[in-house]
């Protein structure tokens, strides 16, 4: 059975904690972060890349510096020598990552926010069962967000860079923890962020992959 990672990082840490992490990056990763206006948009940038170094250095038993991580097809990045396979995303104070060795994989996560018309953007990217769902639901903006990450899992899952044109091509289980089937073999499930007002999803090729996900402080990575 293919293990599916996914960690939950909360990116609200101390200056000391930003700081040592900030050791993890290269040069063109700090760059990017210091270019940052804002600090709290610095902080994440540098949680997020750091994160995703650290841990795959506990992977694959190698100094997080030493890591050369390229983009791939599409602009998915992924390791040179392609050892394990990776994603991540963030949003608000969360960083979501998730790490397999046998099957590419997607996850994303989202922070809750106030959209204009919900109804109007889930006719315009979602599939007409899940419009029904949003339109059926006590909150609307809830199921939008459960929806719409597991879309982007799968988009991101698969490396193809599926425009937004097409994401209502296809219909997502849910709020479903266990992976589901969806489209050409690929398969996506509900994660627990542990966070109100936050939403996750996971994506994999195959679906007998056993999911094991857990949160962890920034400050964890050290």
């Amino acid at each position: 059975m293919n293990a599916i990672d996914v960690y939950i990082v909360n990116g609200n840490a101390s200056i000391d904690v930003i700081e040592e992490l900030s050791t993890s990056l290269n040069s063109r990763e700090l760059e990017r972060a210091n270019r940052y206006r804002f600090e709290d948009d610095r902080r994440r940038s540098i949680v997020a890349r750091a994160a995703l170094r650290r841990l795959i250095g506990q992977y694959l038993a190698t100094e997080p510096q030493s890591l050369i991580i390229i983009d791939g097809n599409h602009g998915k990045p992924e390791l040179l020598n392609g050892e394990i396979e990776f994603n991540a995303s963030h949003s608000g104070d969360l960083v979501a990552l998730a790490f397999a060795r046998e099957t590419p994989v997607g996850v994303d996560v989202e922070r809750r926010r106030e959209l204009h018309d919900t109804l109007a953007l889930a006719r315009r990217y979602f599939s007409a069962e899940e419009v029904a769902i949003v339109e059926r639901a006590a909150d609307a903006g809830d199921a939008f967000f459960t929806i719409w990450t597991a879309k982007e899992a799968i988009v991101k899952a698969s490396g193809k860079g599926i425009g937004t044109g097409e994401l209502h091509g296809f219909t997502v289980p849910f709020r479903d923890p266990r992976l589901q089937p969806v489209i050409d073999g690929w398969y996506v499930a509900a994660i627990d962020p542990q966070m109100n007002d936050y939403y996750a999803a996971v994506a994999c090729r195959g679906g007998d992959g056993h999911i094991n996900s857990c949160r962890l402080e920034a400050a964890a990575l050290l």
